[in-house]
């Protein structure tokens, strides 16, 4: 994928209709991730600091629907892991 410059980068800010099947599924698949990880970042934004290196769990709008999520929040960051479709992984860091 190479603009015209020849530097494999796209310098459009407008959607693109020439996005291949496979392409606009990957961008829509990221897209859904992102706003599932924002869910869980805003469920915790109002801890304290003694639920800090707890582990609990949290009902978010996740890639697979409404669900269950656990998570534990550290300072670095927080560790989830979807209890309906085992989708795990680190937000923040």
């Amino acid at each position: 994928m190479n603009d015209e410059k020849g530097n494999g980068l796209s310098e459009q800010t407008e959607p693109d209709d020439s996005l291949s099947v496979q392409e606009r599924e990957f961008f829509e698949a990221i897209d859904r991730n992102t706003a599932a990880e924002q869910a869980i970042y805003d469920a915790l934004l109002n801890i304290s600091d003694d639920d800090y290196y707890t582990l609990m769990e949290i009902e978010v709008e996740h890639v697979c629907g409404r669900a269950r999520v656990q998570v534990f929040p550290e300072r670095a960051g927080t560790l989830y892991r979807c209890l309906q479709c085992g989708v795990a992984g680190i937000i923040g860091g």
